[in-house]
C-alpha cells in the first residue's frame, strides 16, 4: 500500500470520530438546555413535607393582633405560620402514638424541641402509653420581628383530647382540657419552627356526667317556640304534650346511599303525605357523615335536606335527623374532622324549629368490636357536650340498638332512644329496666319492626298477618307504659339492600329489604293501620298451623317426600342386591318368554331349535338385561355355553336335560311345523305359557 493511500485512510478515520463527538456534544446540548427551559420540579431538588395535611382540620382562628407587633404580618406569612404550627402539634400527637419522637427536629428546635422529647421519654418511662390530639386554638399576635425571623403569639383556648393507658393497655385515664401556651416561632432556612412552648394555664372540660353523678342540663336556655323540649318524662311542643308516632324513612327505590344523591322533591311529597295518612306525627332520617362531604358539607347535598325539612314542615311533620351515620372510624386523630362536621351543620339548621331533635348516632353500641368500646362511649360523650353547646334550641339522643346499651348513658341526653326488635313478651321487662335506669326522662322507642320475607330455603319467616300481630302486640304494651314516642321500621320495603348495612348472606339481607309497612308496589300491609293514635289493636294473630304454609315448609315437605322415597328404593335395592341367587329358572318361568322375543327380534334364529342352537354360540349378555343377569345368572356362570344341552339345563334348573324332555310328551301338531317338540314342550313348561302365538305372529309376517 502506497504512503499516500494509507494517509488518506487516517485522515478519514480522523473526519469520522471527530463527526461523532460533535453530534454527541449537539445532543447534549440540547438536552441541556431542554431541562432548563421546562423548568426543574422543586419536589426534585427539595424533601419538602407539606406542613399541613389536607385532611387535618383542627380548628384555628386568630383573634385580632396586639396595637404594637412590631410589624405587620403579610397574610401568607401568617398562613405559613398557622400550617407549621398545626403540624408541629400533629408531629407530636404522633410521636406519642409510637412511643418516641419521630421527625419532631423538622417542626421544634432548641428547649421546646428539648421539651415535646422529654414529655415522651417520661411517659414511655413510667410504662404509659399516651395518645392526643387537638382539636382547636386561638392564635392572638404579639410580636412580629422587623426582618421577619422571629414571631411570638399566645394559643388561646387550646382544647386537647388525651387517652392514657397502662402497659396492659387498661385505659387509667381520660380528660379534655381547655389550655394556654405561649409560643415563640422562628424561621429558620425557609422553615418556621417552634423555639418556645409553654402551657400557662388549663382547665379540664366536664364529659362524664355519668361516672361523675353531674348531668348535664337538658339546653342552655329555654326552647324557642316551636321548638320540642322536654317536662319531666314527656316531650312538649308549645307548651302541650307532644307524643311521637312516627316511622323511619327511606324512599324504596334509593334507600341509605342513594337517598340524598338520587334525591327527589316529587318523590318527597308523595312518601310525606302517605305518613301524614297514616296517622303520624314524625320521621327519622340519616345523614351519611361522608356522603355529606365530612368537615366541607356538599352544597348540593345540604340542598336536597333543607328541601325534605321544607316538605315535612309543610306536612306537619317533625323530623329526627340522625347524624355521622356509616361512620365507624373513630381513632383520635380524626376527632377534629367529626367536630367541624357538627359545626356546619348546627350552624346552618340551628333554628330550623321542624328538626325535633338530633339523634348523634344510630347505634354506636355496634360500634364497640375491635376493642373500640372506651373509644365510641368517649367520642359519644365529646360530641353531645359539643351539640349543647353549638346548639341550644334542639334536643339530643343517640338511638341504642337495645335497652342495655342506652342505659348507662341516660344522664348526656335530653329523651332516651333505644331499638327493640325482641318478642312482644319481653317488652314490658325490658322497658321497666330501661325506665329504672331512666329516671324520670322522656324515653322513645325509636326503631321496631318484623319483616315479611319468606324464603323457600331458609327459615324464620313471617307473613303479613304475623307482622300486624306483632305491631298490635308491641304497640299495645307500649300503650300501657309512660313511653314518650315510639317510630316503626321502615315505612317500605326495599329492592335490595347494600351489603355494608345488614350483611351479604341472603338470610340477613332478605329480611332488611322487607321491614316495611308498605310494599314496593305501594299497597300498604295490615301492620300500616296500627300506628295511628286511635288504631284498634285488636288482631287475632294467625293460627300456629299458618307456618307451615310458608315457602321454607313446602321446601321441607318436598325434600322429606324425596328422601323418604330414595331411601325406599335403596332399601329395597339392597334386599335384591342381598337375596341369594338362584340356580335356575325355578320359580320364575315367565322370565324365559321375554328371552325368547327378543333373541327372534335381533334375528338370532328363525326356529326354536335353530335358536337353541345359536344361543350355545351366543354371549348371554348381549340378550339379557343387567337386571335379568343378576336375577337369572351368577357373575361366574355368565359366559358362552358349551353346548345348548347345558344351556337349557341351567335355564330348566335340571341335571338331565334328555331325561326332563323325553318325560314331556310333544304338544299336537308341533312335528308338522318342523319344530323339535321335545325342546318345544320343555320351553313352554319353563315359559308357563304356550309359545303359538307368539311365534305365529312374527312368522306370518315374514311371509
Amino acid at each position: 500500500m502506497s504512503k499516500n493511500r494509507l494517509k488518506l485512510i487516517l485522515w478519514a478515520i480522523i473526519g469520522l470520530l471527530l463527526l461523532a463527538g460533535s453530534l454527541l456534544t449537539v445532543r447534549a446540548a440540547s438536552q441541556f438546555l431542554a431541562f432548563f427551559q421546562t423548568g426543574a420540579d422543586p419536589a426534585s431538588a427539595l424533601n419538602i413535607v407539606p406542613n399541613k395535611p389536607p385532611d387535618l382540620q383542627v380548628a384555628l382562628t386568630w383573634l385580632p393582633d396586639d396595637a404594637d407587633t412590631g410589624r405587620e404580618m403579610e397574610p401568607y406569612t401568617r398562613t405559613l405560620i398557622e400550617s407549621a404550627y398545626l403540624r408541629a402539634w400533629l408531629q407530636w400527637n404522633i410521636s406519642y402514638l409510637r412511643g418516641e419522637p419521630y421527625g419532631l427536629e423538622t417542626y421544634f428546635v432548641g428547649p421546646a424541641l428539648a421539651a415535646v422529647e422529654e414529655s415522651i421519654a417520661n411517659t414511655h418511662e413510667q410504662g404509659w402509653s399516651l395518645s392526643q390530639t387537638d382539636m382547636a386554638h386561638e392564635l392572638r399576635l404579639h410580636f412580629y420581628h422587623a426582618d421577619g425571623s422571629v414571631v411570638s403569639f399566645t394559643a388561646e383556648n387550646v382544647q386537647v383530647v388525651r387517652f392514657i393507658r397502662d402497659h396492659t393497655g387498661r385505659l387509667i385515664s381520660y380528660d379534655e382540657t381547655v389550655a394556654t401556651y405561649d409560643v415563640v416561632m422562628m424561621l429558620e432556612d425557609g422553615n418556621w419552627r417552634v423555639r418556645h412552648w409553654l402551657r400557662v394555664d388549663g382547665q379540664r372540660v366536664e364529659t362524664r356526667p355519668t361516672l361523675r353523678g353531674e348531668p348535664l342540663p337538658a339546653a342552655t336556655s329555654v326552647p324557642q317556640a316551636s321548638f320540642v323540649s322536654v317536662a319531666g318524662n314527656e316531650l312538649r311542643l308549645d307548651g302541650q304534650p307532644y307524643y311521637i308516632r312516627g316511622i323511619n324513612y327511606y324512599p324504596s327505590g334509593a334507600p341509605w346511599h342513594d337517598f340524598w344523591t338520587s334525591y327527589s322533591p316529587a318523590q318527597t311529597a308523595e312518601d310525606l303525605a302517605l305518613i301524614r295518612s297514616l296517622g303520624l306525627n314524625s320521621v327519622r332520617i340519616f345523614v351519611p357523615y361522608s356522603q355529606f362531604g365530612e368537615h366541607a358539607l356538599i352544597p348540593d347535598l345540604v340542598a336536597n335536606l333543607d328541601d325534605f325539612l321544607q316538605q315535612a314542615e309543610a306536612a306537619d311533620l317533625k323530623v329526627i335527623v340522625t347524624l355521622f351515620d356509616f361512620r365507624t372510624d373513630y381513632q383520635l386523630l380524626l376527632w377534629p374532622n367529626a367536630d367541624r362536621h357538627l359545626d356546619a351543620l348546627f350552624e346552618h339548621y340551628r333554628d330550623n324549629p321542624t328538626i325535633l331533635a338530633w339523634d348523634i348516632k344510630n347505634e354506636p353500641d355496634l360500634d364497640y368490636g375491635g376493642g373500640q368500646q372506651e373509644l365510641v362511649q368517649n367520642w359519644l360523650l365529646h360530641i353531645v357536650s359539643r351539640a349543647r353547646r353549638l346548639d341550644p334550641n334542639h334536643l339530643v339522643t343517640i338511638g341504642w340498638s337495645s335497652a342495655a346499651g342506652a342505659a348507662p348513658f341516660v344522664d348526656i341526653v335530653d329523651f332516651v332512644s333505644f331499638h327493640y326488635y325482641g318478642w312482644a313478651d319481653d317488652f314490658p321487662a325490658t322497658y321497666d329496666g330501661l325506665r329504672q335506669a331512666a329516671g324520670d326522662k322522656p324515653i322513645v322507642m325509636s326503631e321496631f319492626g318484623l319483616p315479611t320475607w319468606n324464603s323457600f330455603f331458609f327459615p324464620g319467616g313471617h307473613s303479613q298477618f304475623e307482622q300486624a300481630a306483632y305491631y298490635a302486640e308491641i304497640l299495645t304494651a307500649v300503650r300501657a307504659t309512660d313511653m314518650a314516642g315510639y317510630q316503626a321500621w321502615t315505612l317500605y320495603d326495599f329492592e335490595a339492600v347494600p351489603g355494608d348495612v345488614a350483611g351479604m348472606l341472603p338470610w340477613q339481607t332478605g329480611p332488611q329489604a322487607q321491614m316495611g309497612v308498605v310494599r314496593v308496589t305501594g299497597e300498604l300491609k295490615p301492620a300500616a293501620q296500627l300506628l295511628a293514635a286511635d288504631a284498634d289493636l285488636a288482631i287475632e294473630p294467625p293460627a300456629a298451623w299458618t307456618r307451615f304454609l310458608k315457602p321454607f315448609w313446602f321446601t321441607v315437605t318436598v325434600v322429606t317426600i324425596l328422601a323418604v322415597t330414595i331411601l325406599g328404593r335403596v332399601v329395597v335395592w339392597w334386599q335384591r342386591r342381598s337375596r341369594p341367587k338362584p340356580a335356575g329358572l325355578a320359580g320364575r318361568p315367565a322370565t324365559l318368554v321375554p328371552l325368547v322375543r327378543r333373541a327372534r327380534a335381533r334375528g338370532v334364529a328363525t326356529s326354536y331349535r335353530e335358536m337353541l342352537a345359536d344361543m350355545a354360540e351366543v354371549d348371554l349378555t348381549e340378550l339379557l338385561s343387567p337386571e335379568e343377569q343378576r336375577q337369572l345368572l351368577s357373575d361366574q356362570e355368565v359366559g358362552r355355553s358349551r353346548s345348548f344341552k347345558e344351556l337349557l339345563g341351567y335355564l330348566a334348573g335340571v341335571s338331565d336335560i334328555e331325561a326332563a324332555a323325553a318325560a314331556a310328551p310333544p304338544p299336537a301338531g308341533a312335528a308338522d311345523r318342523g319344530r323339535t317338540p321335545t325342546f318345544r314342550r320343555l320351553l313352554e313348561q319353563l315359559a308357563g305359557e304356550s309359545l303359538d302365538d307368539d311365534e305365529r305372529a312374527p312368522a306370518d309376517e315374514e311371509e
